[in-house]
């Protein structure tokens, strides 16, 4: 007879504090490396939409950047878009010679990112990345860092100079009323 297994422990305010403030200080080094002026913002809760980055003040929607994370045969990858944009699964096959792709799964999104859906960093080493062309447009953007309630202020050609992104049109434009819902939780 085997013995039991049980389930794993969810881990205490304290461990997730932690691990927070390690992806924090990991991200900080990352970028104070790479020699590039950003911000972290903290803030009283989670921004988890476009449109509530724009009502907090951070900017505008053209600066609001979620990241997704994309699945493909090839593996996962990082795609970010415009908060006043929807992903084109069509265009990025066609760009980069994919059959398929879809959204990862939240699972997926945790282990490659360490961190849960909706708050995932702009910059996640080791993950081939994507930046839309719109995004390539404004000067700087507002995004992830794979921690709760904490936004990356980074400028959009340091970002894709540290995350070595391929820059191409992959969105197609939101109509206003579903470009204020963009939310940066993956479905």
């Amino acid at each position: 007879m085997s013995p039991r297994s049980e389930a794993p422990l969810e881990a205490s305010a304290t461990e997730l504090c932690q691990a927070a403030e390690e992806r924090l200080a990991s991200l900080r080094r990352f970028l104070e490396r790479a020699g590039v002026p950003y911000r972290i913002l903290a803030h009283e809760t989670t921004v988890v939409s476009a449109l509530m980055g724009v009502e907090r003040g951070f900017g505008s929607l053209d600066e609001m950047a979620p990241t997704l994370i994309l699945r493909s045969e090839q593996g996962l990858l990082a795609a970010i878009v415009s908060g006043r944009s929807r992903i084109s699964y069509r265009k990025i096959k066609k760009e980069l010679g994919l059959k398929d792709v879809s959204f990862a799964s939240p699972e997926s999104v945790r282990q490659a990112t360490g961190t849960e859906v909706g708050t995932v960093s702009l910059v996640n080493e080791g993950l081939p990345t994507i930046v839309d062309s719109q995004v390539a447009r404004v000067e700087a953007v507002y995004g992830g860092c794979g921690v709760p309630r904490h936004t990356l202020h980074i400028h959009t050609q340091d970002l894709i100079a540290v995350t070595s992104a391929r820059v191409f049109d992959f969105t197609e434009p939101r109509n206003e009323r579903s470009a204020a819902s963009v939310t940066l939780r993956t479905p």
